[in-house]
């Protein structure tokens, strides 16, 4: 079984039902099966065949999905290319997985033309989406002109590349992650398992598809369920008033939209009757942030899901799981849950040795959904996948005897300061609980004489004052003195984030090491 089988089914067994709202658009499965069809047969008319790569540089639309369900039908590999991706980004995406094809919104090509005309006379065939975008082909015509046609099918196999997926870049060039057929089919399945939905759900998920978050808008394909896809971009009021739109019955947010979705909420006017639960994802939500979407939401289930690009969807914290840690047992709060039945983990020391239960180590992740390997660096592959399938995550984790996974950091972002080991997010779970602070990153700068120092990055809470010493105050009796910051820099804009949400840490400190009059020790005498 393949995805494009599950196209097929839900086009034959959920012919009328809505598979995707996006604005004023509603298709139903069997018109997302018939475009996908046409638009796979307009791809294999311009000769692209199977193992060609066809890519998308567009915001989020329904466009997105017909172009990624084309990719399965006709065994073409699928790129998307961030819309937020500086050019030398988008240049490296192109010539990495040598796209052949690249679709583009109107609105994206004005300030890429020179980059889109270069790769132009390299060969690369440009399609155009929308009004105005002055390319040689455009997006509806092909699908007009190939309407009522379907593509040949290839024979694919399981393990056959069906999309490359780029790291959220925290630092260097996005790396090229490649998830097969097999692989998605697997995420599908298990992650609608994972997260208990019911074919009469209206999920919505407003988070960048260019990367493999698409996966978790395609979970439709596992059981006829209906998604909402934002239009063009996530927007806090147009995301409220979705909800209410289209009877949203499951939404996902990360931890920094979700608390904007909850202050929205609060000031009233939003209908989310139709919620019965509440996900969220991608970084970790602190105990503070689960108790107010509870007491703002005391009658949704709350849910919790961990995945990496390179594995999917691995652990769930379920409806249950909350109403035991909320009643008697607060320690299950910092816990992202059990695996999957798809996925087995295991904590490892540093030589790979399987550590016992409860002990902080290397998370180490094997099924049937790990990436095939990055792109073109075979070394840094090798130094990730193990010859028997198991991926090193790189995250520090431990698991308790009843199998909870719990997050401690990533090991790259480990700060050793006096020998001493300070994990940033824990710093940054305390500071976080600041009525000042709106968002904070923990990072680890060079001292003369400590190695390493903390120091936080905080932007403040409009309003709400907030310094040094009032963050080192709110540090006392809940961490150790190793753990409060040296030094913290106000900014006054958002902190920079991946696709994925997560804080550009290395980045962050690259800016301040690139600025050392921001660091105390850093500045000449």
């Amino acid at each position: 079984m393949l995805p494009r089988d599950l196209i097929k089914r839900c086009a034959r067994n959920f012919p009328d039902k809505i598979a995707y709202y996006c604005g004023a658009r509603a298709p139903s499965w069997a018109e997302m099966d018939r475009r996908s069809d046409a638009l796979g047969s307009a791809l294999q008319a311009l000769g692209l065949g199977k193992g060609d790569t066809v890519a998308i540089f567009a915001p989020e639309g329904l466009e997105i999905y017909e172009h990624f369900f084309a990719c399965m039908k006709t065994g073409m590999i699928r790129v998307g290319v961030n819309p937020r991706y500086a050019e030398a980004e988008i240049r490296h995406v192109l010539e990495d997985s040598a796209v052949k094809l690249l679709f583009v919104d109107a609105e994206l090509a004005g300030p890429v033309r020179g980059l889109l005309d270069e790769a132009a006379a390299r060969g690369l065939v440009l399609v155009g989406l929308g009004t105005g975008h002055g390319l040689p082909l455009d997006y509806e015509a092909l699908i007009a002109a190939e309407m009522g046609r379907a593509p040949a099918w290839p024979e694919i196999v399981a393990d056959d590349t069906l999309f490359i997926s780029y790291t959220s870049g925290t630092s260097g060039l996005p790396k090229g992650v490649m998830l097969s057929h097999d692989g998605l089919y697997h995420i599908v399945i298990h992650t609608v398992l994972g997260l208990a939905f019911s074919p009469d759900d209206v999920w919505y998920m407003p988070a960048s598809a260019a990367w493999v978050v698409i996966a978790m808008n395609v979970l439709g394909l596992a059981n006829g369920m209906t998604h909402v896809i934002p239009e063009r971009q996530f927007e806090v009021q147009r995301f409220m008033r979705d909800i209410e739109r289209f009877g949203v019955t499951v939404f996902l947010n990360v931890p920094t939209a979700l608390r904007w979705v909850m202050r929205a909420y609060r000031e009233g006017g939003y209908d989310f009757s139709s919620v019965r639960r509440v996900i969220f994802g991608s970084s970790p939500a602190s105990a503070d942030l689960i108790h107010e979407i509870h007491a703002t939401w005391p009658d949704f289930e709350m849910m919790q899901t961990y995945g990496l690009t390179e594995g999917g969807w691995v652990t769930f914290m379920t409806a249950r799981d909350y109403r035991q840690a909320l009643a008697a047992r607060p320690e299950l709060l910092a816990s992202v849950g059990r695996c999957g039945v798809h996925f087995e983990a295991s904590i490892r020391d540093e030589t790979g040795t399987e550590l016992p239960r409860g002990s902080q180590g290397d998370l180490w992740l094997r099924g049937p959904t790990v990436m095939k390997g990055y792109l073109n660096l075979p070394k840094k592959t090798a130094e990730v996948l193990t010859p028997d399938g198991w991926l090193r995550c790189g995250d520090i984790a431990s698991m308790d005897k009843d199998g909870y996974l719990f997050l401690h950091d990533r090991k790259d972002f480990l700060i050793i300061t006096g020998a001493i080991n300070v994990f940033p997010s824990t710093v940054e779970a305390v500071l976080d609980t600041h009525p000042g602070v709106e968002e904070v990153a923990v990072i680890g700068i060079p001292h003369p004489e400590w190695g390493e120092a903390v120091v936080a990055v905080v932007r403040a809470r409009p309003g709400v004052e907030v310094s040094h010493e009032m963050l080192l105050q709110h540090c006392a009796g809940k961490l150790g003195k190793p753990e409060w910051p040296k030094h913290t820099i106000f900014m006054e804009e958002p902190l920079p984030r991946t696709a994925s949400a997560k804080i550009r840490k290395t980045f962050l400190r690259d800016l301040i090491l690139q600025n050392p009059a921001n660091i105390p020790w850093m500045t000449p005498a």
